[in-house]
């Protein structure tokens, strides 16, 4: 039964196009859409001390409240070593 509602689904669309007046701008739009995702656009991020996520500190507390999370928004010093992706903030 699904499979000849979904038949006369296909054959009524079908039926009811006009195929004669097809319009280009989708295809336009998609190709334009596909040569900006191609581009390669430098990734700018803030200094450490002028972050406005973690406030200077290199990371921040997840938006549940769980974990602390390495900040992405900033550069980190040269001296300074990245923390680790995600921890949980109750084991210490």
């Amino acid at each position: 039964m699904k499979k000849i509602a979904l038949f006369l689904l296909v054959i009524s669309t079908t039926v009811s196009t006009n195929i004669d007046k097809v319009s280009t701008l989708s295809g336009v739009c998609l190709s334009g859409a596909v040569l900006q995702a191609e581009k390669d656009t430098p990734i700018v991020k803030y200094k450490r001390k002028d972050c406005p996520v973690c406030k200077g500190k290199g990371w921040y507390i997840s938006g549940d409240g769980i974990a602390k999370v390495d900040c992405g928004y900033c550069e980190p010093e040269s001296e300074e070593q990245p923390e680790p992706e995600a921890t949980d903030i109750f084991k210490g």
